[in-house]
C-alpha cells in the first residue's frame, strides 16, 4: 500500500484533492494548479515535478539530470497571468468550483 491507494483516494482516483477543475491551460500538481509546463518550456520539458521545476521525462529520478530539468521561480504562475482579465489566476491556485 503507498500514497494515494487504499482508502486514501479521491473521488476520481489517485490522491484526495479539494474539489473543482483547473484552467484549460492548467495542470493539477499536489492538489493546485499551475499554468502547464508544456506551454512554460514550449514543449521542451512538459512534465512537472515541482511548484517551480518542470523535467524532460515522466520519471522524476532523471530530473535530477541539469539538461532535463528547467528550474525557475516563474514556474509558480497560474493559467491567467498575463491575459488581462483579472478574474482569472495569475498565481497557483486551488481548484476553481464550478
Amino acid at each position: 500500500v503507498g500514497m494515494c491507494s487504499g482508502f486514501d483516494v479521491g473521488g476520481t482516483g489517485g490522491c484526495p484533492r479539494t474539489p473543482g477543475k483547473c484552467l484549460d491551460n492548467e495542470e493539477m500538481f499536489l492538489g493546485e494548479c499551475y499554468e502547464k509546463c508544456s506551454i512554460l518550456t514550449n514543449g521542451e520539458k512538459p512534465y512537472r515535478t515541482s511548484a517551480f521545476s518542470c523535467c524532460q521525462t515522466k520519471f522524476s529520478l532523471s530530473c535530477f539530470s541539469p539538461s532535463k530539468v528547467s528550474l525557475n521561480p516563474s514556474y509558480t504562475a497560474g493559467g491567467g497571468k498575463g491575459d488581462g482579465d483579472p478574474t482569472t489566476p495569475s498565481e497557483a491556485h486551488a481548484p476553481i468550483s464550478s
